[in-house]
């Protein structure tokens, strides 16, 4: 039975989709990508009965030995050593496969695209301050429950697993965990909110004071603007409380990985 691959409503006869360019006849669009912090820890194993670092890592990504091995020796993934083996090998594994999987991948995704003119212009974010989400692992993806904070700390370090960045976007919380979460959601949703009106991240204070918005006033004031990719550096917007500029992150580790910066300009190699 044949086959066939479309864009756009014409049969691609080529051996791969071409990367089009601003003078291409196809739309030239800003676009924009983001991850969470540890996206990774829904998509990876966690062995509680393991003993070694090395064994965890072999189960939990369903490598071979040498392959965890030379992670372990590359020391780009440093072993947490708390007391509990399988939760430390558990937080590698997830970083690992956080890189791996999301993070290198799609900030090479962003980066060809904006040095190459395929996208008008693209922005990058991460995620660190989250809730709930795609969690099959049942880590802590709150915030540890102390007192004062039954629904979970989210100050205190937890997992922020796949998904779990659409409350904030979306401005849709599962509970309000401290005082910070809700002028938080607010930023994020106002932030993803300018972008689909203008393709632009950044609201403008002209509206949000319009609008009353004084708390996303307050907020982008603080953080400042959301510029896009220009380099192999990035920028890119972390957001939490308060949101702000870094470059891309874990290039040391996605190059060892085998997916550097540059891998789509490199012909995905």
């Amino acid at each position: 039975m044949a086959r066939y691959v479309v864009q756009d409503g014409t049969i691609v006869n080529t051996p791969e989709l071409e990367l089009r360019s601003k003078n291409a006849n196809t739309a030239h669009v800003p676009v924009m990508f983001g991850t969470t912090k540890s996206e990774g820890a829904a998509f990876v194993g966690y062995n509680k009965t393991c003993t070694t670092e090395l064994s965890c890592l072999m189960s939990n990504i369903g490598i071979s030995q040498s392959a965890a091995q030379s992670i372990i020796d590359s020391g780009l993934f440093p072993f947490p050593n708390t007391g509990n083996v399988t939760a430390d090998a558990f937080n590698v594994s997830q970083r690992i496969t956080t890189d791996n999987t999301f993070k290198c991948v799609d900030q090479a995704t962003v980066y060809a695209g904006a040095v190459s003119g395929a996208f008008a212009k693209a922005y990058y974010w991460q995620s660190n301050r989250t809730e709930g989400g795609y969690n099959p692992n049942n880590v802590d993806d709150n915030g540890p429950v102390v007192p004062g904070y039954p629904n979970g700390d989210p100050e205190l370090p937890y997992y922020s697993v796949h998904g779990a960045d659409m409350n904030f976007v979306w401005e849709n919380p599962i509970t309000l965990r401290d005082a910070k979460d809700l002028p938080d959601q607010q930023l994020q949703s106002g932030i993803i909110s300018a972008f689909i009106r203008s393709g632009d991240p950044n609201p403008g204070e002209g509206y949000l004071t319009a609008r009353g918005y004084t708390n996303t006033l307050d907020l982008t004031r603080q953080s400042g603007d959301w510029m896009p990719v220009e380099n192999d550096q990035g920028p890119i917007k972390i957001f939490d409380y308060l949101a702000y500029t870094e470059p891309f992150q874990e290039l040391p580790q996605c190059a060892f990985l085998g997916y550097p910066v540059s891998y789509y300009l490199q012909g995905g190699v």
